[in-house]
């Protein structure tokens, strides 16, 4: 469970957003304060994950608060305010805060964005693990290749390159979805997915039906599907998501997807595995 942190100068406001806190994410709660001041030293102190604020304070703007804690780590950040002006609250996004939600409190409002938040930051934090493990494969796959021990082809090389960097290599389904790959690309295009996941499921000799293979190829590609969104949610100039978003996924889906997650839609995005299939061929040939 993320550790969250209030800060609000309205005794009224700060009771409400703690009551929900402790109602909806029990454990979460690590304390509040009613000025920046104070508010800046327990959360340089105490670290919580998340940080619901106030814009204007007696003693400082919310603005400042986020600027001195930003020196010492970057926390999420949930504003929270009266503030209707459309540049006060562009300069709130600026400084790179999650959402801003306008005040009076609607508890509902509140859980669903803190909800989001908790789920972007689970996906940040995996998309950062799994970095770490492609820079692991990749430093094993050259000591490999120079030692001339490696027994994979060179294509599923450089699918597990190419799915490291989006964060679905060693998860339930990418195995399959590699030996997929690369037997669609010897099919030059005239084939079949249903065709596929047969030959896959023969391939691996198991006892599954290609139905079960499709679903955990399904499964992952919307796993990359939605961390991908998530990446361009949180930066959307990230060199990941500018090359392969576009190339691996509609587009307009991903943008569908994007604006879910960002709390701006109850639409979720759809993932098309033949277009994911065939688009992860074409990467082939340019790694």
């Amino acid at each position: 469970m993320k550790s969250i942190y209030v800060i609000d100068d309205d005794v009224g406001v700060l009771s409400i957003l703690e009551d929900i806190i402790r109602d909806y994410f029990p454990g979460a709660f690590v304390g509040s304060s009613m000025s920046g001041e104070d508010g800046v030293k327990n959360i340089l102190e105490s670290k919580p994950d998340l940080i619901l604020l106030d814009y204007l304070l007696p003693d400082m703007d919310g603005l400042n608060i986020i600027r001195k804690i930003n020196k010492e780590y970057l926390p999420a950040v949930i504003m929270i305010s009266e503030v209707s002006d459309k540049k006060m609250i562009a300069k709130a996004y600026n400084e790179k805060i999650e959402f801003f939600i306008n005040k009076p409190i609607n508890v509902v409002e509140v859980v669903s964005v803190i909800r989001r938040v908790i789920e972007l930051q689970e996906i940040k934090g995996a998309l950062n693990r799994f970095d770490k493990v492609y820079s692991s494969i990749m430093n094993n796959i050259e000591m490999r290749g120079n030692s001339g021990f490696s027994d994979e082809s060179s294509d599923e090389q450089k699918l597990r390159r190419l799915y490291s960097k989006l964060g679905i290599i060693g998860s339930s389904g990418c195995e399959e979805l590699i030996k997929g790959v690369v037997w669609a690309k010897s099919q030059y295009g005239e084939y079949l997915l249903s065709s596929m996941y047969m030959h896959i499921s023969e391939s691996l000799n198991e006892e599954q039906n290609s139905h079960s293979i499709e679903k955990r190829i399904r499964r992952i590609i919307s796993k990359s599907f939605k961390s991908m969104a998530a990446l361009g949610v949180e930066d959307s100039m990230n060199p990941i998501f500018e090359n392969y978003s576009g190339q691996l996924f509609d587009f307009s889906e991903m943008r569908k997807e994007m604006k879910y997650l960002s709390g701006k839609s109850k639409s979720q995005g759809k993932i098309n595995i033949k277009q994911f299939i065939e688009s992860s061929i074409v990467l082939i040939d340019e790694i």
